[in-house]
């Protein structure tokens, strides 16, 4: 058998079987020569092979398409219990999952969505409590506040009832002091009153363009009488601001009243002297803004505590100042932090976002004027 290709075609190749014809001797007479093509095999060949590509092709592409839908039924489930976790950090504490079927993943959604319930649940009763609690403490500390001056003013009144007995000039004496003594405790009592109407009637900000550098400047030239007041220890002021800093949108009066009673809260903080360091800088998309005093420092509890109103370390205050500050940044949508270590100083950091989202924005103003005291809302630092 020989086969024979005609052309490179293997189609056109053809089998050739060799047949001897032999006489009655044995002798070879002839060969009979027999043909056949090998086209039909090969076509036969060739469709074998494309039916068995298109059912290996078509058997991956189901096993592709089973596997991700498989992979969706498992993945996408996580992903959503992925999500629903983020906005659960993020503040959502009432975000539910749909949950589809009985099987684990639906078990975990099921769970997931009873922890949610839950945890909004224990918000609001935790928003009640802390809405009491800031009442009561509140009352506590207008009470606390009113009565230091109103103690001396009823004695002042009981000393003038007494004084009637005595004669005209002694009485005038007696009636001249007291007079002077009530109207004092009068100014302490309207004092005590603004502030806390200040801190109850924070204005919404109005933004304008506003470079921090000079607010931060004009907050700190308030206070240059005190960092070298004769008869009393000197306090170094450091500045070291970034420059050129980018404008930001914000309201330049709050921040100056915000930026005035962290700088009372430093010099507060540092009775025999120190270093007070203020910081400006740009950090990931914000401007951050430090302010740091070299004073005997906080400890943890009360740094937890610091910005919570009506707290205060001090013996004298109204424990609005820090608040204020917060309430400001606030509004800004800022953050504000605090670290700090007993002996080692307490640092105040603001980071503020150069643009307010959705908020209309003013041409630039001028900075608020220095002006020759603070205004009573830095007086009410910490």
């Amino acid at each position: 058998m020989q086969k024979i290709e005609w052309t490179r075609d293997p189609a056109d190749a053809e089998t050739f079987h060799a047949i001897p014809l032999t006489g009655r001797n044995n002798e070879l007479l002839g060969i009979f020569f027999v043909g056949s093509s090998r086209r039909e095999l090969v076509m036969l060949t060739r469709q074998i092979l494309k039916i068995s590509g298109a059912a290996g092709a078509a058997a991956v592409l189901i096993g592709l398409f089973v596997s991700f839908w498989i992979s969706a039924r498992i993945t996408k489930p996580v992903e959503e219990l992925a999500e629903g976790a983020r906005e659960v950090a993020g503040g959502r504490w009432d975000t539910r999952i749909d949950v589809r079927g009985r099987d684990e993943i639906g078990q975990l959604a099921k769970a997931f969505n009873n922890m949610t319930q839950t945890l909004a649940a224990q918000k609001e009763r935790l928003v009640q409590t802390e809405r009491v609690a800031a009442w009561r403490e509140l009352a506590r500390r207008l009470a606390h506040e009113l009565r230091n001056p109103l103690f001396p003013m009823q004695i002042t009144v009981e000393n003038l009832q007494k004084a009637r007995k005595l004669d005209a000039k002694q009485f005038l004496e007696v009636f001249n002091e007291s007079t002077a003594t009530l109207k004092a405790e009068l100014a302490n009592l309207n004092t005590i009153v603004g502030r806390f109407s200040d801190f109850s009637k924070m204005p919404a900000p109005q933004f304008v363009r506003v470079n921090v550098n000079e607010v931060l400047r004009n907050a700190v030239r308030l206070f240059e009488p005190q960092f070298n007041a004769v008869g009393k220890p000197t306090i170094t002021p450091e500045l070291f601001l970034t420059e050129p800093l980018p404008e930001i949108d914000a309201d330049p009066d709050l921040l100056h009243r915000a930026f005035q009673n962290l700088v009372l809260n430093a010099l507060d903080a540092m009775p025999a002297g120190g270093t007070l360091t203020l910081r400006t800088s740009e950090h990931e998309g914000h401007l951050r803004l430090e302010v740091a005093d070299t004073g005997k420092g906080l400890t943890p509890e009360e740094c937890s505590r610091l910005f919570t109103p009506y707290y205060t370390t001090k013996l004298q205050g109204t424990g609005l100042g820090l608040a204020i500050v917060q309430s400001v940044v606030s509004d800004h949508h800022g953050t504000i932090s605090v670290t700090s270590g007993e002996g080692r100083g307490t640092t105040f950091r603001i980071d503020l976002p150069q643009r307010q989202a959705g908020k209309p924005t003013k041409p630039r103003e001028a900075a608020p004027e220095s002006k020759s005291t603070p205004s009573t809302m830095a007086a009410a630092s910490d």
